[in-house]
């Protein structure tokens, strides 16, 4: 097994920033906690291109090579340096069309940097600026504040140039923009509807104007650095202005038209929220009841406004939205359910449909083919994820009322999914057909707090929370088996082991023991509980292999239990190990503070050498069982926007009565009711948000690893491995020489098993591409078992490097003919198995890769012959 694993994926909220915006290659970027997530809705697949240390408010990105972010501390993060503002209030940040500059709002101020961070200009308002946005030339910024109007600010310093300021609007502005196939035109709306069209004029100027601008020029203007001869700009600055520029000195802005929205949309009618605009001059509005509209700006048209299409897609307000370049998907981002859509108004269809998993995700599973993740959440439902796309594929209507506790997929029965919940109930799903066939429930109403399958699976069993008791049912009729009682306190987790030729449930519970069960021995009737085993504390979480039971307790101590002679083999003391950060409000800093130091989940890698575990921090520990050391701790997250990622304590911010004034202070924060540990979704706060882990799981490769946390489902892959040198398979018959002497005579059976064992990539390769189909059939039933597992490997790198997949699949065929014993059965090398997983997945993928192209070659030919 590998130990070198790193962060591969991550599944959870979509949207979570306050901004959406696609690249000029049709990829989506949104910012989804601390990370900017990057959507290529070409090949279906999702992955972060950047982390901050907190929580992702704005950002902008230009020609997906300049990013420059702003996280709800205010620092701003531009191309790779990090600078912490002194202003407590950012407003928006943009780049320019042109790309060489960024305009960013703060409270009052506009300030326009270059892409290196030094200031080129500060624009200063009396009001609090809401938002802004570039003219297509990059020349001017319009701005619009809490005074209902609109200011075009010049981001040079023209010398006969002042603020325009644009007042027509009784409420707050929603979005203002230059028309680009018309620069004379500018369009403003506010959050009702109200739509105004302003018009530069030249022809028409009235005495007042006439007599600002002669009081304009009298003034001296020393802070410029110009004289006072305004007959005539220099010839070299002529050349540098646009005609633009050059005549907005001579005339206004005129408003020549409006109109109001509300009264096309009568009944379907709602607040503003959000405003995209296109270079076709398409305008797309999103409304606070959810409903997406679409316009045309017409200036030479009344009215000029003409409406498209109209339609609610959603039931939440519509926060965020973007537009691609070809104008012809927009995407959407609701904030309060965490929901992005991508949609195509021509066709109307769905290109992409995400919904939330952000701070819901409470236990997670992965199926025995890897390619699905099952993951349970605070709300009752279950989603089906791709592990390959990272994309939501499914969801269970049929769900549970309540938190979903336990999650597993059964071992035998391929496309089973149990789950239990607080809700009382056990369900069974078809991941096949998508529908819950099996409900089942004890006598009593209980809370279901764990559940385990046993490997044949036809018992599925679950502990309750009170009563005390384990309920065996059968998930062929559906039927409650057998009650099994014996614990004093609730059950935190159940295991099934195969130990001697029998299968035994292993319980844990709060009061400090773990039982056994034998189910086949007592009959299916007794009802006591088995071989009791005794901790020092409660116990919160087991994991079993081959004799071995590992047990966590909230003391800190993870017990290793031998169970033929029911011994304590070795303990570990995990307090420093698993040992978190300091939780809002304690004045304890991470290290004095005893509370929360102990595993809430453990797993064994499936060949039983390692042990993983996870807590109430941001550290999951990777022990090793022939050693009895700690090898690594993994990060969960970096993201100090939760709870509990600080070790140490500011006492500056420490008053009298001991409370953080820092955090007492913080208007977002809500409080929960009393004695609730679990937080309110409507409710949340991300700062409140305490960092943990919920759930881990090994996959049956052992290459990867799952974690449900607060932050979503966490995918670790482990690092691509060097390809060694093994002595041992080399003696004085394998070398260069040998190897390039066989491949002359046509020897590639030889040829192919003296580069296995010398094991050089370069070799193995060119050996590799050059044996002929043709002897496929004839050279693999020669290679030795041991070097199946190496040639494997080598046929997947081979698939990376988009080789024939054919070819590749011709040896995995015969691979798989000429090795079946080696395969399957119970003498079977679980090195193979693994690495055909591998072999899978990247068939998977590249099936993934070409399907979209060999559809529209079809459609094309279909077209072309017709």
């Amino acid at each position: 097994m590998i130990t070198q694993f790193e962060e591969q994926s991550l599944l959870r909220s979509p949207t979570t920033s306050k901004i959406l915006q696609f690249t000029s290659d049709n990829i989506l970027i949104c910012g989804s906690g601390n990370r900017l997530m990057e959507y290529n809705l070409y090949n279906n697949t999702v992955k972060p291109i950047i982390n901050t240390r907190y929580n992702v408010k704005y950002f902008s990105v230009y020609n997906q090579q300049f990013y420059s972010s702003v996280d709800d501390q205010n620092n701003i993060l531009c191309n790779g340096k990090h600078i912490k503002s002194k202003n407590s209030q950012i407003k928006q940040i943009k780049h320019s069309p042109d790309g060489k500059m960024i305009a960013i709002a703060y409270h009052n101020k506009l300030i326009i940097y270059t892409l290196e961070m030094e200031k080129i200009k500060v624009h200063s308002n009396k009001h609090k600026i809401n938002g802004f946005s570039w003219s297509p030339d990059s020349r001017f910024i319009l701005s619009w504040g809490d005074d209902n109007s609109v200011i075009i600010n010049n981001v040079f310093k023209l010398r006969l140039y002042t603020d325009i300021m644009l007042q027509a609007h009784k409420f707050k502005i929603a979005s203002a923009f230059f028309l680009v196939s018309n620069f004379q035109y500018i369009v403003t709306i506010d959050i009702l509807g109200k739509v105004c069209l302003w018009k530069f004029v030249m022809d028409y100027i009235t005495e007042q104007y006439e007599n600002r601008q002669k009081c304009q020029k009298s003034k001296p203007m020393h802070h410029l650095g110009v004289e006072n001869d305004y007959s005539e700009y220099q010839a070299d600055e002529l050349l540098y202005m646009s005609d633009f520029e050059r005549n907005i000195h001579k005339g206004r802005f005129i408003l020549e038209k409006k109109i109001n929205i509300k009264e096309k949309l009568v009944k379907h009618f709602a607040s503003i929220k959000s405003i995209a605009y296109h270079s076709t001059n398409m305008v797309i509005v999103g409304m606070k009841n959810g409903v997406l509209t679409l316009f045309k700006i017409e200036p030479s048209e009344d009215p000029f406004l003409i409406q498209l299409q109209s339609f609610q897609i959603t039931q939440t307000q519509i926060d965020t939205l973007a537009i691609n370049k070809n104008g012809n998907w927009i995407a959407l981002g609701m904030r309060n359910t965490g929901q992005l859509i991508v949609w195509e108004w021509r066709s109307q269809s769905y290109i992409l449909n995400q919904q939330s998993l952000s701070y819901e995700t409470t236990c997670c599973t992965i199926s025995q083919d890897l390619t699905t993740i099952a993951v349970g959440t605070l709300g009752g439902i279950i989603r089906l994820y791709d592990q390959t796309s990272n994309f939501c594929i499914a969801k269970f209507n049929d769900q549970h009322n309540s938190k979903v506790t336990g999650i597993k997929y059964c071992p035998s029965k391929q496309g089973v999914l149990i789950s239990c919940s607080l809700d009382g109930t056990l369900r069974a799903y078809d991941t096949i057909r998508l529908k819950c066939f099996r409900v089942m429930q004890p006598e009593i109403l209980n809370q279901l707090q764990c559940l385990d399958v046993e490997p044949s699976g036809d018992l599925i069993c679950v502990g309750g929370f009170d009563p005390y008791e384990i309920y065996v049912f059968s998930l062929q009729t559906g039927q409650l088996v057998e009650v099994i009682s014996g614990h004093q306190a609730p059950i935190t987790s159940l295991s099934f082991i195969q130990a001697e030729e029998k299968v035994l449930l292993v319980s844990g519970s709060w009061d400090k023991t773990i039982r056994i069960h034998d189910l086949y021995a007592r009959g299916m009737k007794e009802g006591s509980g088995g071989d009791s085993m005794l901790h020092n504390s409660e116990v919160t979480a087991l994991a079993v292999r081959d004799n071995q039971i590992a047990v966590a307790t909230m003391g800190g101590e993870l017990v290793i239990w031998d169970i033929n002679e029911s011994l304590i083999l070795f303990t570990f003391d995990v307090h420093r190990d698993v040992q978190g950060g300091r939780i809002s409000k304690e004045t304890l800093a991470a290290q004095k503070n005893q509370n929360l130091k102990f595993f809430v989940t453990i797993e064994f890698s499936k060949d039983g050498q390692y042990l993983l575990g996870g807590g109430n921090s941001k550290f999951i520990c990777l022990y090793d069982m022939k050693y009895r050391i700690l090898i690594r701790r993994f990060v969960l997250s970096n993201n100090l926007s939760l709870d509990g990622m600080k070790l140490k304590i500011n006492f500056k911010n420490i008053d009298q009565e001991n409370q953080n004034i820092e955090e007492s202070n913080d208007e977002n924060q809500k409080e929960n009711l009393p004695g609730a540990k679990t937080f309110d979704v409507s409710k949340r706060s991300t700062k409140r948000v305490p960092v943990q882990v919920f759930n881990l799981q090994f996959t049956e490769s052992n290459r990867e690893f799952i974690v449900s946390s607060c932050e979503g489902v966490s995918i670790f892959g482990s690092i691509k491995r060097r390809q060694y040198f093994d002595p041992l398979d080399v003696d004085e018959t394998v070398s260069l020489e040998e190897i390039q002497k066989q491949i002359n005579e046509q020897n590639y059976t030889e040829a192919l098993i003296l580069s296995l064992k010398l094991n050089i990539a370069i070799i193995l390769d060119q050996v590799f591409v050059s044996i002929p189909l043709d002897s496929i059939i004839s050279i693999v039933p020669a290679i030795p078992e041991s070097l199946i597992v190496r040639l494997l490997e080598t046929i997947i790198i081979s698939m990376q490097k988009n080789r024939q997949v054919e070819s590749c699949l011709i040896w995995i065929k015969q691979i798989l003919i000429d090795f079946a014993s080696l395969i399957k059965g119970s003498t079977a090398n679980k090195k193979v198995q693994n690495v055909l997983q591998e072999v899978l997945k990247q068939i998977r993928h590249d099936f993934n890769r070409i399907k979209n192209p060999i559809r529209k070659s079809i459609n094309i030919l279909e077209y072309l012959s017709s």
